[in-house]
């Protein structure tokens, strides 16, 4: 087994992962658990990081790179956003420092944030790395599924703007917390009823949100699908807003549309896009560890 350089933590809201890479960044172990920062007893950071990393470096030699939401104002070090454009460079001359209580050193990756012509500001932790890992060239536009989505404009593997999106947020709240909680509740999977729901979300340019939210209740009650496929039709509804919204947002960039994100939810954006007629490609899953190598490599840690 080659000799491990780099460890790598992507520690979010929720979840926790970690690797094991050697000098070129090949991971050679890695795991993950469910000890999400909100989870972290009495905030120590410390020891739930030493219960999943020490097995590798029980004397605390090697370096460590941390990404994610653990430099949030909720994290371990919350650390300043950097403006874009961005890239691996600049997010490594940014790097926060910090030397644990046990003598490990860890360097903490900040997230970005951007300012639209309108001077509305944006933000993100985490995707800025997983970009970086992906080091594209030329001009590219990714979509980053999730509870908050991302869009992101990339040219030769820097970010210079991007957009979010509550996609996620917005359709637990409205599946949970509204009348359409009354059809939602048996989910039955129909990539049919996904496929509608994404064409009525684009349709308009995606305009007329809020119109065709209620038109699912009414739906479900004149008998024009079932009112078991509602879940699937609302999913596809807010995800094709969310790609018609995005084209305004980037109507100048051509070649497919990169997915970086997990299996599942990557799999329902590739539908509704193959829905759309645009043509996309998905990212490596180990993007992240793949980004902060490169930011380390970048810093002088390997």
């Amino acid at each position: 087994m080659a000799e491990g350089k780099l460890i790598g933590v992507d520690w979010g809201t929720t979840s926790f992962r970690a690797a094991l890479m050697d000098g070129e960044g090949a991971i050679l172990d890695h795991g993950s658990s469910r000890d999400g920062l909100l989870s972290v007893p009495d905030r120590d950071f410390e020891t739930v990081l030493e219960r999943a990393i020490g097995r590798w470096d029980p004397d605390g030699g090697l370096p460590v790179i941390a990404s994610g939401m653990v430099t949030s104002r909720t994290g371990w070090v919350e650390t300043p956003y950097l403006s874009c454009p961005a890239g691996a460079e600049a997010l490594a001359g940014a790097l926060g420092r910090l030397t644990t209580a046990r003598g490990r050193r860890i360097a903490f990756i900040t997230g970005l944030s951007y300012r639209n012509p309108d001077g509305a500001p944006d933000v993100m932790r985490g995707e800025e790395t997983q970009i970086a890992g992906l080091a594209l060239d030329g001009l590219r536009l990714a979509v980053m599924p999730g509870t908050h989505s991302k869009w992101v404009r990339i040219a030769d593997g820097r970010i210079t703007a991007f957009r979010s999106a509550m996609t996620g947020d917005a359709f637990a709240a409205l599946r949970d917390h509204t009348v359409l909680k009354l059809t939602t509740a048996d989910w039955t999977p129909s990539p049919t009823a996904f496929a509608q729901g994404v064409a009525i979300g684009a349709a308009e340019g995606g305009a007329g949100l809020l119109g065709k939210l209620f038109r699912q209740r009414a739906g479900s009650l004149m008998g024009d699908f079932p009112a078991n496929e509602t879940a699937e039709r609302l999913s596809g509804l807010m995800i094709g807003t969310e790609i018609a919204e995005a084209r305004h947002f980037a109507p100048d960039i051509g070649g497919p549309v990169v997915i970086v994100g997990g299996e599942a939810l990557a799999a329902r954006y590739a539908a509704a896009l193959d829905v759309l007629g645009m043509p996309h490609e998905t990212a490596p899953v180990h993007s992240a560890f793949a980004g902060q190598f490169r930011i380390a490599k970048a810093a002088g840690l390997v």
